[in-house]
């Protein structure tokens, strides 16, 4: 089976699951309280279109825009163009850390951001390679598959974690019987949710990882000659992150000058080699939003090589 089939049929498997064990669990949660199922499915509508309304505002924060002309957006604009989709907006985050995310809805317009480390860290060709994925992510719907997803895991643990504070806090000042034994249930049922919030969790970061993967096979197969350059992108932000440590008396964020790094191509390079060679468990990543860098690396010298 080749990669992009097997990615699908993961891909497949892994939403059906979720999609099944957060119904399973929403039903029978509702069903305790005494909801209609009508008013639930109405409520988780509403708060799937105020999130999907407010967050590009939210993750945009700090951000520039740039336009035609700019060469971050002519790369993007080209990229869009292979990739058949409509450009998006493009911004540079003003953000410490190097990084490239995908957001934005069809109202405010999909968007694709890169922060300033990261264009100070890579080439060219890294750029490309990183901004193809960001579209692959755009072109999938990643976004509002994601939100869609995450929506019921989050909301559970929220209520988990109102209810645990909550009990803890009615324990520390509790004046009679009433009030002791009611902080005690609100416990016990904090911390079922907390349990049943990190199950699904575990569903949710599962397909998440196949979504990154498979906008990791949308760059590598857009352009296949580029494929270790996304590799390499991979090991200089895993090197820049190392390189990140916070005084402790401003919180001032200081990191190994960004040109140093972008010049010492070999580290990044070797990073690589080791990654490829590296024997990873299947749950090394379990608990990541993204694949072990070492999963992700060993899929693109595949595609590369045509297996």
């Amino acid at each position: 089976m080749n990669v992009g089939r097997k990615l699908k049929t993961l891909m497949f498997l892994s939403g059906t699951l979720t999609i099944i064990a957060e119904g399973i669990i929403t039903y029978l949660i509702v069903s305790i309280i005494g909801i209609p199922t009508i008013f639930t499915a109405i409520f988780l509508v509403i708060l799937w279109l105020i999130q999907w309304l407010i967050a590009p505002y939210l993750v945009g924060r700090n951000t520039e825009e740039v336009g035609p002309g700019d060469p971050l957006y002519e790369i993007v604009r080209k990229i869009a163009m292979e990739s058949k989709v409509p450009t998006p907006r493009v911004f540079i985050s003003y953000e410490e850390y190097p990084n490239a995310f995908a957001f934005g809805n069809y109202i405010t317009g999909k968007r694709v951001a890169v922060t300033k480390p990261l264009l100070d860290i890579l080439n060219q060709d890294e750029l490309e390679a990183v901004l193809a994925h960001e579209v692959g992510h755009i072109k999938h719907l990643d976004v509002e598959i994601g939100m869609a997803l995450g929506l019921i895991p989050t909301i559970i643990g929220y209520v988990g974690n109102f209810l645990l504070f909550t009990g803890w806090t009615l324990l520390f000042f509790a004046g009679d019987e009433v009030e002791l034994i009611l902080g005690l249930a609100m416990l016990a049922i904090g911390g079922v949710l907390f349990v049943l919030t990190f199950l699904l969790q575990i569903f949710v970061l599962w397909f998440n990882r196949l979504r990154e993967s498979f906008a990791d096979f949308h760059s590598a197969t857009l352009y296949k000659d580029k494929a270790p350059y996304l590799a390499t992108a991979l090991a200089k932000i895993q090197i820049y992150a190392q390189n990140i440590r916070t005084d402790p008396f401003t919180g001032i964020i200081i990191t190994a000058p960004p040109i140093k790094l972008k010049e010492n191509e070999r580290d990044a390079e070797e990073l690589v080699m080791k990654w490829l060679h590296e024997h990873i468990s299947p749950f090394a990543d379990i608990l990541m939003t993204h694949p072990h860098p070492a999963k992700r690396v060993k899929m693109l010298y595949s595609i590369l090589q045509g297996t």
